[in-house]
């Protein structure tokens, strides 16, 4: 696999995350995925056999978006969307053209909506996240990053990449149509995970390693992006994402000049210290499982936990259990024993291990309303 912004394909790999892709989806192989670094321009990246085309696959059927104000309550999603307006409205006007890629829920349009912004248009290529955005007055496009066809050349006065960016494989067509769309009078406002603040979360062991992230990119990158690209980096800055738990960074760009590639090794440095540090805190959380040989129930086999699941090796798994009928009936080893995820409802006796930090309140929700009294513990 080549990388998704120099297209080089010399590439180091440095770890392997996952063993069965299929966790994602049907259409995906049965092959696993890799973090490698890009030799010419240090890119961190999933090298792997998929393609844009299964990424897109899961994103129509099997990916459950969640909607921000479920997960993290009116009052702390509204501070975000007012600190993103913050950024981008010196960019804007009440009339400008704006597009949200990858917008989901169309819950950041409908904000600006609120705010005077009256042409915002959602694209996504999920149709039950159009549907719900086109109900609540909202411009929708049912389509993928790389195929913006029904959109007129020179038409888009700012483009939105809010934590879209990291879920793009093929990165060349998205920026080729991104080009083709944007007024030469436009902007492009990207905000991605900052990869190197991942050492310093406090999250779960492996977090930031999602399978839906598959860029983990630096402001080099994001620089060497905008180069590759044509464009200019005109505004940019970091802060703590408190919705998701992310570090990240921002940048305003404007079409410009194609510029030269520059290699950074930082990132590598700070994914093997971030990788280091996840092994340790997992190791210490699972040690008393392993010594007390208690059975355990994997609850929350999803894509950013199945690369937990060969970790409890020398414990006494006895279930795999997933809330998703897109991931059950998938395929699992621990200690070369198959495991097949189940439905909740047919959780038996043993100690429940919540793996999922973004949906605990939600499954721990769900095992208090089954009426289940199993014992508890969670990675925190």
């Amino acid at each position: 696999m080549s990388c998704p912004i120099c297209e080089c394909d010399q590439i180091k790999r440095l770890y392997r995350f996952c063993d069965n892709m299929k966790i994602m989806g049907a259409s995906f192989p049965n092959t696993p995925a890799f973090v490698a670094k890009c030799e010419k321009c240090g890119l961190i990246f999933t090298d792997s056999e998929f393609t844009q085309e299964n990424l897109l696959d899961y994103y129509r059927h099997g990916a459950v978006a969640p909607k921000y104000y479920d997960m993290f309550g009116e009052g702390d999603t509204r501070e975000y969307y007012a600190h993103l307006q913050g950024i981008i409205k010196d960019y804007l006007t009440k009339d400008s053209a704006i597009l949200d890629i990858a917008g989901s829920w169309g819950e950041f349009a409908f904000y600006l909506k609120e705010q005077g912004y009256e042409n915002v248009t959602v694209l996504d290529p999920n149709e039950n996240c159009i549907k719900y955005a086109g109900g609540n007055g909202i411009k929708t496009i049912q389509a993928d990053s790389t195929d913006m066809s029904s959109i007129e050349d020179d038409s888009i006065d700012m483009i939105i990449l809010n934590h879209s960016l990291e879920h793009i494989l093929d990165v060349k067509g998205t920026m080729k149509e991104i080009r083709r769309i944007i007024k030469k009078t436009g902007y492009l406002f990207i905000e991605i995970p900052d990869i190197e603040g991942y050492e310093k979360e406090e999250a779960a062991p492996y977090n930031f390693l999602t399978y839906e992230h598959v860029l983990h990119m630096s402001m080099n990158d994001m620089e060497n992006l905008a180069n590759n690209y044509g464009f200019s980096i005109i505004d940019s800055g970091s802060y703590y994402k408190k919705v998701s738990n992310y570090p990240s960074i921002f940048a305003i760009l404007q079409v410009g000049d194609y510029g030269e590639i520059r290699c950074s090794g930082t990132s590598e440095e700070c994914m093997n210290r971030y990788l280091k540090k996840s092994e340790r805190v997992l190791s210490e959380f699972i040690e008393p499982l392993r010594k007390s040989q208690e059975s355990l129930i994997l609850w929350g086999i999803g894509a950013s936990t199945a690369i937990l699941i060969e970790s409890f090796a020398g414990c006494n798994v006895s279930m795999l259990v997933d809330r998703n009928p897109v991931r059950q009936g998938l395929i699992f080893s621990i200690d070369e024993k198959l495991f097949e995820i189940k439905d909740p409802a047919e959780v038996n006796d043993g100690t429940i291990v919540i793996l999922s930090i973004p949906y605990h309140d939600s499954i721990k929700k769900q095992i208090m309303d089954m009426g289940l009294s199993n014992k508890i513990v969670a990675l925190k």
